[in-house]
């Protein structure tokens, strides 16, 4: 099957080309992606970032990696937001001093024609791929040309698993050299879908990226609005989704009923809903006020929406109580590591699969709380009003529990390193 895929995968990437043509998001950055702009220079390493987040991470690597000295690297991305993420880092970072040559373009379309032309183009000594970026048509010239193929911090989940062992043989015709995977499930199921292929286990790179002094960043409020939250039994709800505003305006009508002395700071995940939250409010019977109007004291028990931009680590800063939202229907979750940073346990729901690599002893430790729908998560706001943690113990278990997990990307660049 694998002799006759790649002819029929090479001919689905030419029925697609025109649609996709049609896409403003792919359109940026076109040329590249169908390598009619080409990158002309070879490099000693090639690495594959998907988006923003993978982004961050091939970041690091290449500033942190000692390896590099006098090397040259690509770094490509599939999105725009993750292509900035990697310009703006790298291009004001001291790799040059180290004499790293550094590029970065936007990944191209995995149609074999397409790849070959890449592959033959940039011939690195070796190709990293972060996370799970699985192409047949990368891996298939990489292969072709003896390049060798690391997956780092690889992540397989039980879904992906059974979707590419209904193949087994493709992908296994197609395999990385050597497989990172970011815990013993995962490197299980690498270990069954590539079974020879040398597997071991790393840390997550994404910890060496948390830092827990954010107290001390971020934009601050104007004097009179912190000193007014400072006085209240101030409540976060942090990141609110679209898809779950009904689920939190309930929370709020139910906490001011129960603690009438909190006042509550809602901040929405996307600006442009601050009008729809203010119909929602206002339907509701529910006294508010636009942060963007106020810079003075406010009465206690007022809720305050949130519409400037930058405050929001300062506001955790003096808070007793937080919900950070993306996570009471399946949204993926939002970051909630920040509050945290604040010596906040923060509440979240039951959906925080996109942060599933911080890992489910961090709920178990009490250093999260997981709430299964509105009514617990109103009993647990509650109770942090009333018996909140100290700051300080909160933010030394949370440097403990993140301290025990940091090492990945010395890991990732040892093995760089050995191919290179």
């Amino acid at each position: 099957m694998s002799n006759l895929f790649l002819p029929a995968y090479n001919l689905a990437w030419s029925a697609a080309l025109p649609f996709l043509a049609l896409s403003s998001r792919l359109r940026q950055g076109w040329r590249e992606r169908v390598f009619a702009s080409r990158i002309r220079r070879r490099v000693d390493l090639w690495i594959q970032a998907s988006s923003a987040g993978e982004a961050y991470l091939a970041c690091q690597l290449l500033q942190e990696c000692p390896g590099l000295e006098g090397k040259s690297a690509l770094v490509t991305c599939s999105t725009t937001q993750g292509l900035e993420v990697i310009r703006k880092t790298l291009h004001s970072s001291a790799l040059a001093s180290k004499g790293c040559r550094v590029e970065s373009g936007y990944f191209p379309f995995d149609m074999p024609l397409i790849m070959d032309k890449a592959v033959e183009a940039v011939q690195p000594n070796a190709m990293v791929i972060l996370e799970t970026e699985l192409w047949p048509g990368l891996l298939g010239q990489c292969k072709k040309r003896d390049i060798p193929v690391i997956l780092l911090n690889g992540r397989l989940s039980g879904r992906s698993y059974r979707r590419y062992m209904k193949f087994p043989s493709l992908w296994r015709s197609h395999a990385p050299s050597k497989i990172m995977a970011v815990s013993e499930e995962d490197a299980r199921r690498f270990k069954m879908l590539y079974p020879g292929i040398a597997v071991d286990v790393m840390k997550n790179m994404k910890f060496d990226r948390v830092l827990l002094n954010s107290a001390m960043t971020g934009s601050a409020p104007g004097a009179g609005v912190m000193q007014g939250l400072e006085r209240s039994s101030l409540v976060v709800f942090a990141s609110i989704r679209k898809e779950e505003e009904s689920d939190v305006l309930e929370a709020i009508k139910k906490l001011k009923t129960r603690a009438t002395e909190a006042s509550i700071a809602l901040f929405p995940r996307h600006m442009h809903r601050k009008r729809a939250w203010i119909k929602l409010l206002r339907s509701a019977g529910i006294d508010f006020v636009l942060r963007s109007k106020t810079n003075t004291m406010h009465h206690r028990g007022q809720l305050i929406l949130w519409d400037v931009f930058g405050e929001l680590v300062q506001v955790y800063n003096v808070a007793v109580a937080v919900f950070v939202g993306g996570t009471l229907r399946p949204c993926g979750g939002q970051n909630f590591l920040e509050p945290l940073g604040s010596g906040l346990v923060p509440c979240i729901g039951p959906y925080w699969e996109n942060f599933s690599w911080v890992g489910r002893e961090i709920v178990e430790r009490g250093l999260v709380k997981e709430v299964r729908d509105v009514g617990e998560l109103v009993d647990a706001l509650v109770r942090d009003i009333h018996m909140r943690r100290p700051r300080e113990e909160v933010l030394r278990e949370a440097a403990h529990y993140i301290k025990e997990r940091q090492g990945g990307t010395k890991q990732a660049c040892r093995e760089i390193v050995k191919w290179l």
